[in-house]
Parts: C-alpha cells; sequence; structure tokens
C-alpha cells in the first residue's frame, strides 16, 4: 500500500482509495438476526517507528476506555447496525475506520476474527469466541452494553514489535513468565529485520498513556537483542 501522486501509474490489479487524514481505528461487533452488539472500539497502531514499522503497516491496537474517543463511539456503534443488516453479517466482525472529528469513515469490513479481539477479552473478560459460536449456532447475542463497560476499565493496548535490522534475542526466559508479552521466541533466534519479534501488553488510565507504556516495553525487548 502506498500513496499515489498523479500522473503514476496504476499497478495492474490495483485500486484507488480516497486518503481521509485522521486517526485510523476499528470497532469489533457480534452480530445475528440483523442485530449487532458491539464489544470495542480501538485505536490502530500503523507504520509507528516505535515499534519497528513504517508505512501503513499494522503494528497493534488501543482498546480505549471512557477517557477517550466518546464522540466518535456511537456513531461507530450506529454503522455496526447499518454494515450488519446490509451485508447479512453473523458472528463476530470488524469494521476498520478512519476517524476525523468524531466522523467514523468505514475502509473495509473483516468478517472474521479481528487483531484487537483479545484486548476485549483482556479488559471486559468477555469469551469473543463464545459471542461467536452463539450467534452462529444459536442467533444468540452477548448480553453487553459497550458505551457502560468502557466507563468501568483502562485503555488496554497491544504492539507487535518488529525487528529493525537483523537481531539475535537473547535470554527470553522471563518473558515466558510475564502476562504482557506473548508471542515469545527461543533464547538466541536470529530474527530478520522487518520480521515479528514479539507482541507486548500494556494498560494506562488513558489512551496516550498506555501507549507511552507500549513504547517502553518495546525498548526492553529492543535492549535484549544483539544486532547481527
Amino acid at each position: 500500500m502506498q500513496r499515489w501522486r498523479p500522473g503514476r501509474a496504476i499497478p495492474k490489479n490495483g485500486y484507488l482509495q480516497e486518503f481521509v487524514d485522521g486517526m485510523p481505528c476499528s470497532i469489533v461487533f457480534a452480530a445475528a438476526s440483523g442485530r449487532s452488539v458491539p464489544l470495542g472500539f480501538s485505536r490502530q497502531l500503523i507504520g509507528d517507528a516505535a515499534f519497528g514499522s513504517a508505512g501503513f503497516r499494522y503494528c497493534g491496537n488501543i482498546l480505549t476506555s471512557a477517557a477517550d474517543d466518546e464522540g466518535a463511539v456511537e456513531p461507530a456503534c450506529r454503522l455496526t447496525s447499518v454494515l450488519t443488516a446490509e451485508f447479512e453479517l453473523v458472528g463476530v466482525n470488524g469494521i476498520d475506520l478512519i476517524v476525523k472529528d468524531n466522523v467514523p469513515y468505514a475502509v473495509e469490513v473483516n468478517p472474521r476474527w479481528c487483531a484487537s479481539m483479545e484486548l476485549v477479552e483482556r479488559a471486559f473478560g468477555v469469551s469473543v469466541f463464545g459471542a461467536h459460536a452463539a450467534a452462529c449456532r444459536e442467533d444468540v447475542l452477548p448480553d453487553f452494553d459497550l458505551r457502560s463497560a468502557r466507563r468501568q476499565v483502562r485503555a488496554s493496548g497491544k504492539a507487535v514489535v518488529f525487528a529493525r535490522q537483523t537481531v539475535t534475542v537473547g535470554d527470553t526466559s522471563t518473558w515466558l513468565e510475564d502476562r504482557d508479552v506473548r508471542d515469545v521466541p527461543r533464547n538466541g533466534t536470529t530474527i530478520a529485520a522487518g520480521r515479528p519479534i514479539c507482541t507486548v501488553f500494556a494498560d494506562g488510565g488513558t489512551a496516550s498513556e498506555c501507549y507511552g507504556r507500549l513504547v517502553e516495553r518495546a525498548a526492553e525487548v529492543y535492549a535484549v537483542c544483539s544486532v547481527l
């Protein structure tokens, strides 16, 4: 994915999409029988150099609480209802959004498990797979109120930490006991530049605070990696 400039040829099988200058976000929800129940609203981390990413590459999410994004959540929830009815969605789904001035612009609909759903489980204690199975098998949706739930939790985030250069990881044994580190490589594993090293998690009172803690955790990961 790259920005198109006037005069540049469009690659075969490529397509143009309007660029909206806003915040990349997403909302995940369960759907059945034309109805939807929103499960979580998050900001997306895209192309962030703090995690070894660049361009439009996905590198994480921050599930926000009532301290952030309140103005965008309600219209995003309405969007889940419209798209559920329009496309007859069933089970758990996600919508990637760009939010500008609290207006969500839909980028794509993902009728599948989405990366931010584990944050929903982590923050709210909701079994997303259970919600998916119930929606698909029984047309039953979870008794869940996202607006209320957001007022009772802190922001929760995760970031995929990519190798900036080809590296060898050091002792990762302590990572196995840390609930805030996942996808742990073995000691001494060589990881090529641009490949993921692991995933880190953090919480915070606000999305900004949560982001700062994710950056700190990423720095700790880079500290135990030796550049080849």
